[in-house]
């Protein structure tokens, strides 16, 4: 495939995930934004909490919505990349389970990765499904990725998919501060404990904020479907005509970061 083809795919199915996303959420919401705003040139590096299904297209959205000049890549089981390989020229690379071929594999595609600036991997190292509200033991590829030669920035990111006022989900993602790479202990085990306590404080900081319900706690990146949709909106709608108001589909208001912070890509 050529370059050309290869921006093209990449443009098309970024803008197919923020439709995806769009269709299925109410609104995508982040919290922290200060702090990716704030980081040093240099490839990028997120390990997030696992609870669902969507984490991959999450990290393909904040990918698209706050670094859209980034090269995504992302691990994925090498036999369902295997069902899917045009996935492989979107930015996943196959990684074989529990194996030690696999984990040295998965070692040296990172640190290939790594060398190009501008890469943002996103890892889940729990290597399973949790609970959003769920703090759970890393795997070691982490650990193993980011130790004291590490060249690059380290955050954690939770995730949270939850309900608050209409039909469709809330997505909602919280950044937190970058880890100290020089502050790491030259232990693995240590290492992967400081890794695994900076994710869970950063999974019940936006739990409180997922709890508060409180849209103006986080900069709101996209907003999608909203009202209860048939005949009670086509009422709602009819009264408000009849008041002689504009007709509100939300159930309240949605302060949208400045539009001209998002910009195509075609990477």
């Amino acid at each position: 495939m050529s370059r050309l083809a290869s921006r093209i795919l990449n443009w098309g199915f970024r803008r197919y995930v923020r439709r995806f996303v769009r269709r299925n959420f109410n609104a995508v919401r982040v919290a922290g934004r200060d702090i990716v705003e704030s980081l040093p040139p240099g490839s990028l590096v997120f390990f997030l909490n696992h609870p669902g299904w969507w984490d991959p297209m999450t990290g393909v959205l904040m990918t698209d919505l706050l670094f859209p000049d980034r090269r995504f890549a992302a691990p994925m089981d090498a036999e369902a990349l295997s069902r899917y390989p045009v996935l492989e020229r979107l930015g996943f690379f196959a990684v074989e389970r529990d194996t030690v071929t696999g984990a040295k594999e998965f070692l040296r595609t990172c640190r290939e990765l790594m060398k190009r600036p501008e890469t943002i991997l996103w890892l889940t190292p729990t290597g399973k499904f949790c609970d959003a509200r769920q703090s759970a033991p890393f795997m070691n590829g982490l650990s193993h990725l980011v130790d004291q030669n590490f060249e690059g920035s380290v955050l954690p990111m939770a995730i949270e998919y939850t309900f608050w006022n209409e039909r469709c989900p809330e997505l909602l993602v919280q950044f937190g501060p970058r880890v100290a790479i020089s502050g790491l202990s030259a232990d693995r085990d240590a290492r992967t404990q400081t890794l695994e306590q900076s994710l869970a404080r950063t999974q019940a900081s936006l739990a409180e904020l997922a709890v508060a319900r409180d849209a103006a706690a986080f900069s709101t990146l996209q907003t999608g479907r909203a009202g209860i949709g048939g005949l009670y909106d086509s009422w709602r709608r009819m009264t408000a005509w009849v008041q002689g108001r504009n007709f509100q589909d939300r159930h309240e208001s949605v302060q949208m970061f400045a539009a001209s912070s998002v910009k195509a890509d075609l990477t």
